[in-house]
């Protein structure tokens, strides 16, 4: 499937043009006409696309491989008076610049499958999606290994019930206090504060109303901490 760049190119070999020749036609240096080719076209100019459009004598919209894509695009776009092309242009142009700036981070299975073996979460404290979360680049904090859903309010006012939080992948909590998501055998997936406790692990909430949960240390599975300072910043 031919993209923007590439067709850039195609067009500009069949006239047997450099991409110095090209560039000096529209008033660019070859280095903008070798980018383009390359596929970095985010910040290609309107009045840009025109013009190599006008010289190769075809449609903005070929240019930009829409026709490839979106054959019922095309046809709008080639309906709409020019003013309107621009901007619907201007638009399109937008949404892409906005849409390099998102990441998207995987719901993983996790220690033989999470999603199958974990069964119920506890007091509805986390809940476990399937589907991928998209989040804006500069938001995601570094280690940052999956976004989960705090569906309970056992750890409110730090994580509100509906609220997204940042997990890193971490078996070992790095101290007792640590607010952390945790598996429990045969009983299912919580986020509390761990504390480690002469062979036992004591699960504690931040809202009153929880009593603390004890288990026999084996019996309990870090899956990772939750990222609170990280989170705190967004």
């Amino acid at each position: 499937m031919e993209q923007m760049g590439e067709r850039l190119k195609r067009l500009r070999t069949s006239l047997g043009l450099t991409q110095e020749e090209l560039g000096n036609r529209i008033g660019l240096k070859r280095a903008a006409i070798n980018k383009y080719e390359k596929g970095n076209v985010e910040n290609m100019k309107r009045s840009t696309i025109e013009k190599l459009s006008s010289i190769f004598n075809v449609t903005p919209a070929y240019l930009m491989a829409l026709d490839e894509n979106e054959p019922d695009i095309l046809s709008i776009y080639n309906k709409l008076h020019h003013s309107r092309q621009a901007y619907v242009y201007d638009v399109a142009k937008a949404q892409l610049n906005e849409q390099s700036n998102i990441v998207e981070l995987p719901k993983k299975k996790m220690h033989g499958g999470r999603s199958t073996a974990a069964g119920a979460p506890i007091d509805g404290d986390y809940q476990d999606s399937q589907h991928e979360m998209v989040v804006i680049r500069n938001e995601v904090p570094r280690g940052a290994d999956e976004v989960v859903t705090i569906a309970g309010d056992s750890m409110e006012p730090l994580l509100k019930k509906g609220s997204q939080a940042f997990l890193h992948y971490q078996p070992v909590p790095d101290t007792d206090g640590q607010v952390v998501i945790v598996r429990i055998k045969d009983v299912g997936v919580t986020c509390k504060k761990i504390y480690r406790e002469d062979g036992k692990i004591r699960l504690k909430s931040i809202n009153d109303k929880y009593e603390d949960m004890v288990y026999p240390a084996q019996d309990v599975d870090v899956i990772g901490k939750i990222m609170l300072e990280e989170k705190k910043k967004s």
